[in-house]
């Protein structure tokens, strides 16, 4: 065993399957160096509060893991980059591209061709972010003190824009079984996936709406899907069943489909899923479907603004990449980006020129970052079946989170004869020391010890933290041992 990596049993374990994404990742020490990015500068600002007498958590607290804000420890691609220098030589004053072209290529090369309908280019509406364009869809389209359904737990921003509109929230609760919750060993093993590489792959979810929640009187329903931060992504039943309860009920649909391009089968594979509603056959038209006891009707389509981003897919944050709006209906299009137009709120075209590179010439970085992404979830599931730890948590369908139920660890190891030593020196502690199995129970405690996550309170989910796993996998490992030992 490599001296360096003796202290990450399960990381070293899996190193032959780690090379092909040796290079995707930078390196936590090179990150360190870089105090301009909110995930490290706003650290100690933000989580100054925790405390401890425990002289192995002030350590950490010294050298805190940021695993909170929803990027990725990766350059953009160069083509992207040699876009936008190109772009910032070449032009100057007031410029407007136009990405409908570029978006419905997109859709075009990665949709199947039984999809219920095609993005045309003028279906396109640019916008300057995802929170922006639902915030403006909402103030657009409801009126102060009317509903709006929500699926929780969900992002937070997504509860705020609601609320800030003067609208109330009515929460649809997504109900996760034990198969979505614990991710089966099994499954990991199966490390050649499957073939299959579209919806089929993601259905096997099981995910459960609770449809006795649902509003008829709610003015629009906002989905997060896939879901931020379980990453569930629902079955093309279940979103029928959606699309034609809304349609029935002339409810707004505002779908936030930012993660969509980061899908992973039930072999942690990267696999692909398509936009909202897309895959609702058109042969079950006409029909009754039921979910959970509930018969609507399917032969109508409702209103529905779907919107995308390049920002999380291709790391485009600091830019930021284009957002934009998929609306198929002329007068909601119409009257939406006319909204946007009056507030100033279009895309920037610096923006824009990142969006037409990223989808034009992004696919091969973007699958080798998926693929690295896919690595990391394995070593998630593998660390827990590596110590025995029998503990609720979720990586979903798509996304790079892990949704961890901090309540659920054990209280003792099945396996303690697992348990190695810790040694810091990857992040900045030379110290070797052996681990004693004692989990944290509190985000307060994660903090302390120097994992710093987001609470699951802000997303309607106490005990719960929500971790970031689009980093190194030995920073993922470490934070996952801070979690459950301490030296």
């Amino acid at each position: 065993m490599s001296n360096a990596l003796s202290h990450l049993p399960v990381f070293n374990a899996m190193q032959s399957e780690f090379m092909p994404y040796k290079d995707v990742w930078q390196a936590p020490s090179h990150l360190k160096l870089d105090q301009t990015r909110l995930k490290y500068s706003a650290i100690f600002r933000r989580f100054q509060g925790a405390s401890s007498s425990q002289a192995n958590v002030v350590a950490s607290q010294q050298d805190p893991i940021p695993m909170w804000i929803a990027d990725m420890d990766i350059p953009p691609c160069d083509e992207i980059l040699s876009a936008i220098t190109q772009n910032l030589r070449s032009t100057y004053g007031y410029q407007s591209l136009d990405i409908g072209d570029a978006v419905a290529k997109r859709f075009e090369r990665t949709t199947q061709k039984s999809s219920r309908f095609k993005v045309e280019s003028g279906d396109v509406v640019d916008v300057a972010s995802v929170i922006g364009a639902i915030d403006v869809a909402l103030h657009t389209f409801c009126q102060p003190g009317q509903k709006v359904m929500v699926l929780t737990p969900t992002y937070s921003p997504l509860t705020e824009a609601i609320k800030n509109n003067g609208l109330t929230p009515v929460s649809i609760p997504v109900i996760q079984n034990a198969r979505q919750i614990q991710t089966r060993l099994s499954e990991v093993a199966a490390t050649k996936g499957s073939d299959k590489s579209r919806q089929e792959d993601v259905e096997g979810v099981n995910a459960t709406i609770d449809t006795s929640a649902f509003d008829s009187a709610a003015a629009a329903f906002v989905i997060c899907h896939p879901n931020n931060p379980t990453g569930t992504v629902l079955s093309a039943e279940e979103q029928r069943v959606i699309m034609s309860f809304c349609a029935k009920n002339d409810i707004l649909m505002i779908t936030d489909e930012v993660h969509s391009e980061f899908a992973f089968n039930s072999s942690n594979e990267p696999t692909l899923i398509p936009m909202f509603g897309a895959e609702v056959s058109n042969k079950n038209e006409g029909r009754q479907e039921s979910l959970n006891g509930g018969n609507i009707h399917t032969h109508q389509l409702p209103r529905i603004i779907h919107i995308n981003s390049v920002s999380k897919a291709f790391n485009l944050a600091s830019i930021p990449g284009a957002s934009y709006a998929v609306i198929k209906d002329k007068t909601i299009r119409e009257t939406f980006a006319q909204a946007i137009n009056s507030r100033h709120l279009n895309a920037s075209n610096l923006g824009k020129v990142a969006l037409i590179a990223a989808y034009e010439k992004g696919s091969t970085w973007l699958d080798s970052v998926k693929s690295a992404l896919s690595f990391n979830r394995k070593l998630v599931v593998r660390f827990f079946e590596h110590y025995g730890l029998s503990v609720n948590y979720t990586m979903g369908s798509a996304g790079y989170f892990l949704w961890l139920d901090l309540s659920t660890f054990p209280s003792h190891l099945t396996q303690p004869n697992s348990i190695a030593s810790v040694d810091e020196a990857l992040l900045g502690d030379d110290s070797r020391q052996p681990l004693k199995y004692s989990p944290v129970t509190t985000v307060e405690g994660c903090i302390e010890r120097g994992v710093i996550g987001n609470d699951g309170a802000t997303f309607g989910s106490p005990h719960h933290i929500r971790l970031n796993l689009a980093c190194h996998p030995a920073v993922v490992e470490t934070a996952l041992q801070r979690l459950c030992f301490i030296s």
